[in-house]
C-alpha cells in the first residue's frame, strides 16, 4: 500500500465541480429544447394556417365559378384571376363532356369529375410533384402551382425546412438548413392543410446545429458552479489545515513533555552524586571539627547547610516524579496505515515545500505491531523530522521512504533517506543524552526515541546506507504473537 504526500486535491475539486455542472447544465439544455420547440411548433402552425388560408381560397373560386350563369371564357378569366392568384396557372370546365379551357384536358379529367360528383366536393389530380388540378363536381377546374401559394421569405423566420406533399415527391417550399452535413438534432412535426379538397400533408424540421446551444447559460453555470467547487475545496482544505494544527500542537506538547522528563532524568542523574557528595563532605566536617569556641556556630552553618542539600535533592526527586509517568502505558495492536496516514497528514506542508517526497510502503498488510500508538507516533515523528534535517543540504531529488512489515517474530518499521549519512564516529553514540551532531542540537530526540521504545519492549538501530543515506530501524513486538 502506498501513500502520496500531496493528496489528489485536485481531482477532488474536479471531480465535485462536474457533479455540480452536468446535471444542471442538462437541465439547462433541456430547457432550452423545450424553448426552442415550442418555437418551432408556433411557427410550423403558423405556416400550416397560411397554406390552409390560400387553398380553401381555390373552394371559394370554383364556387363562385360554379354560380355563373354566362362565365367568360377561360383564358378572360386566367388573365384576370391570375394577379391576385399567382399559383393559379389555368383553368376550364366540361360542356356536354368536351373541355373547354386556357390549357389542355389532362388525361384522367373525366374520372376526376364523376369521383368529385360521387363525394360531393372538389378532388384533386396530381400531375407531378407540384402541380395539380383541383375539379370540382360543377365540371370547373383549376390548374394550381403549390410552389407559388406562398413565397418563401413570408414564412416565419425559425422555420428551416418545409416540404408539401402534393404529388408522389414532396415538394420543397422552404430550404432555410441543408439536410446533410451538420451536425445536430433534428426537430420534425407533421401537419394536415385545413382544406377537404386538398388535404395535403405537410412536413416541417429543424435541425438544432451548436450554433444554436446554449452556451452563454452553459459557461455561466460553470464558471458558478466552479467557484462553488473551489470554495468547497478552500472549506475542506482550511478545515484539514485546522486539524493538521491541532495534531501538530498536540504532538509537539508531547515532545516538550517527554523532552522535560528526559531532561529531569539527566540533570537527577548529574546533580544526585555532587549533592551527595556534599552532604557526606558536611557530615565528616562535622565530625572532624574540634575547636571547641567555634563549634556551635560551625555546626549550625553545617547542619543548615546538610538541610539545604537533603531539600534540594527532595526538590530534583520530586521533579522527576512528576514529568515521569508512574505506570507504562498500555499497549495494544496499533494499525501501522492508519500510522503512517497521519504522519504523512502533519508533515504534506512542510517537507513540500522543503522539496522532499515522503512515501510509505506497507510490506505487510495485515499485521500490527504492539505498542502504544501515542509513543509510536513521536518516535516516527522524531525519525522523520531527523531524516529532513539530514536532507536540509543535498541536491535534489530528496526522498524519505517510511515502511513497516513483519521481520521473522516481530514487526519493524524503517526509515531512510538518501542524504549523508552518519558520521562513523557518530554511530555509537547517537542514543546517549545530550549527544548532538548539529550545531543546535541539544541531544535529547534519539534518547527519547531510544527510551519510548524500550517502554514498549523494543529497540531502536541505526545504520549507514550503501552508496548513500542512512536508516533507522524500530523492531516492535507483533500483535497477536507469542512475547
Amino acid at each position: 500500500m502506498i501513500f502520496a504526500v500531496k493528496p489528489l486535491t485536485n481531482i477532488r475539486t474536479l471531480t465535485l465541480w462536474l457533479v455540480l455542472f452536468c446535471p444542471v447544465a442538462t437541465w439547462i439544455g433541456w430547457q432550452e429544447h423545450a424553448e426552442r420547440y415550442e418555437r418551432f411548433f408556433q411557427s410550423t402552425s403558423i405556416a400550416q394556417r397560411m397554406l390552409s388560408q390560400k387553398v380553401v381560397q381555390h373552394e371559394a373560386v370554383l364556387a363562385t365559378l360554379a354560380a355563373l350563369e354566362h362565365p367568360p371564357s377561360p383564358e378572360q378569366l386566367l388573365l384576370s384571376l391570375q394577379p391576385a392568384m399567382p399559383q393559379l396557372q389555368g383553368l376550364g370546365y366540361l360542356r356536354d363532356g368536351t373541355w373547354v379551357g386556357s390549357s389542355a384536358s389532362p388525361p384522367g379529367m373525366l374520372a376526376a369529375v364523376e369521383q368529385a360528383r360521387q363525394v360531393g366536393r372538389p378532388v384533386t389530380l396530381a400531375l407531378d410533384q407540384s402541380r395539380y388540378w383541383l375539379v370540382s363536381p360543377s365540371n370547373w377546374s383549376l390548374l394550381l402551382d403549390a410552389r407559388l401559394l406562398i413565397a418563401a421569405a413570408d414564412f416565419p423566420p425559425t422555420l428551416g425546412t418545409l416540404t408539401l406533399d402534393v404529388g408522389a415527391e414532396p415538394l420543397t417550399l422552404l430550404a432555410r438548413q441543408s439536410a446533410v452535413g451538420s451536425m445536430g438534432w433534428d426537430m420534425s412535426l407533421q401537419k394536415t392543410l385545413g382544406a377537404l379538397s386538398q388535404p395535403f400533408p405537410v412536413h416541417s424540421w429543424y435541425r438544432l446545429t451548436p450554433s444554436d446551444w446554449p452556451w452563454t447559460e452553459w459557461l455561466a453555470w460553470a464558471l458558478a458552479s466552479y467557484l462553488l467547487a473551489a470554495s468547497s475545496a478552500a472549506w475542506r482544505h482550511s478545515r484539514a489545515e485546522a486539524r493538521r494544527r491541532q495534531e501538530e500542537m498536540r504532538l509537539a506538547a508531547m515532545t516538550r513533555l517527554n523532552t522535560l522528563g528526559e531532561m529531569a532524568a539527566g540533570i537527577a542523574h548529574e546533580l544526585n552524586q555532587p549533592l551527595t557528595a556534599i552532604l557526606a563532605q558536611v557530615r565528616a566536617a562535622e565530625r572532624l571539627l574540634d575547636d571547641e569556641e567555634e563549634r556551635p556556630a560551625v555546626r549550625q552553618a553545617l547542619l543548615a547547610s546538610a538541610g539545604q542539600a537533603r531539600r534540594a535533592a527532595d526538590i530534583i526527586s520530586r521533579m522527576r516524579e512528576l514529568v515521569q509517568p508512574s505506570a507504562p502505558s498500555p499497549r495494544v495492536a496499533v494499525d501501522p496505515d492508519a500510522l503512517a496516514a497521519s504522519l504523512l497528514f502533519l508533515r504534506e506542508r512542510e517537507l513540500t515545500r522543503r522539496g522532499i517526497r515522503l512515501s510509505w510502503r506497507n510490506a505487510s498488510p495485515g499485521a500490527s505491531p504492539l505498542g502504544d500508538r501515542v509513543a509510536l507516533e513521536q518516535i516516527l515523528h522524531n525519525l522523520v523530522q531527523n531524516a529532513a534535517d539530514a536532507l536540509a543540504d543535498v541536491p535534489p531529488p530528496r526522498s524519505i521512504a517510511l515502511s513497516g512489515g513483519c521481520d521473522g517474530a516481530g514487526y519493524q518499521f524503517s526509515v531512510s533517506d538518501n542524504g549523508p549519512g552518519i558520521p562513523g564516529e557518530a554511530l555509537p553514540r547517537l542514543f546517549e543524552p545530550f549527544y548532538t551532531t548539529r550545531a543546535q542540537g541539544m541531544g535529547l530526540g534519539l534518547a527519547l526515541c531510544e527510551t519510548l521504545a524500550g517502554a514498549m519492549d523494543g529497540r531502536l538501530t541505526a545504520d549507514n546506507l550503501d552508496p548513500v543515506g542512512a536508516c533507522f530501524t524500530l523492531h516492535l513486538p507483533l500483535a497477536g504473537a507469542d512475547v
